[in-house]
């Protein structure tokens, strides 16, 4: 087992954001968490990287386990630098006055292996040509696919081995969509363990192995994907019907 939250407690200020959440996340796995907009699933992200907002989030109780240990007292930047685990977070944040290139090297700061920095440059170009078609501009003229393109693409050249999605497929056209799902599936069949939250729960649970379903801060219903894509509550919540 890679991942294990056990029984998370998380409170934003004096606001119990996530109530006693337990799941797993294997090596190799694309595991998603779907649910409506305040259901607690940027909130699970932010708690497992360690990089939240301002004033929060706080672990009341329970406990975060990456390979058998416990990382909750882990900093932000170790999560990234020693874990090996990235985030690419909802709405990019990307360095819009810096090419393509310059936010790709950016996150390279804390690497030390040169060699491999290369062979990643290649295999971002790889999985997204158009990044390597547009490596000179500045991001900011990007459209929206490309640029999450650029944040996924950020992600791996930090080095990880298990990168966390925040709504990827926002604002992106269908085609766009699948272009990026396509994508991720492909660094998956590479080795990538991916975590996924995703409010367009049909794609995710097209795209994933297992999923969990968060609502109001507490997990409702969990399976692999198929048992999930025909589960009545989550078809008649999630799914249209």
């Amino acid at each position: 087992m890679l991942l294990e939250v056990k029984n998370l407690y998380v409170k934003y200020g004096n606001i119990e954001a996530l109530h006693g959440i337990s799941f797993t996340v294997d090596k190799g796995e694309i595991v998603t968490l779907i649910g409506a907009n305040g259901a607690g699933k940027t909130t699970t992200l932010h708690t497992i990287t360690r990089v939240p907002p301002p004033e929060g989030p706080k672990i009341t109780q329970g406990d975060i386990l990456y390979e058998g240990k416990s990382i909750i007292d882990t900093e932000a930047h170790k999560v990234v630098q020693d874990l090996k685990i990235a985030l690419s977070p909802e709405g990019r944040h990307i360095f819009g006055n810096l090419t393509v290139e310059e936010n790709l090297q950016l996150a390279t700061y804390a690497r030390k292996d040169n060699d491999q920095i290369q062979v990643d440059f290649k295999r971002v170009y790889d999985l997204f040509p158009r990044l390597f078609e547009r490596r000179k501009q500045r991001s900011e003229s990007l459209s929206g696919g490309e640029q999450q393109m650029l944040s996924v693409g950020r992600s791996l050249m930090t080095g990880a081995n298990f990168i966390m999605l925040d709504e990827p497929s926002m604002g992106l056209a269908p085609l766009l969509m699948y272009d990026m799902f396509r994508a991720l599936k492909e660094l998956n069949s590479q080795g990538m363990t991916l975590l996924l939250i995703e409010q367009n729960a049909r794609i995710a649970l097209q795209f994933a192995h297992r999923g969990y379903v968060l609502d109001t801060g507490a997990i409702v219903a969990s399976g692999n994907a198929k048992e999930l894509m025909n589960n009545p509550d989550v078809k008649k919540a999630y799914l249209g019907g």
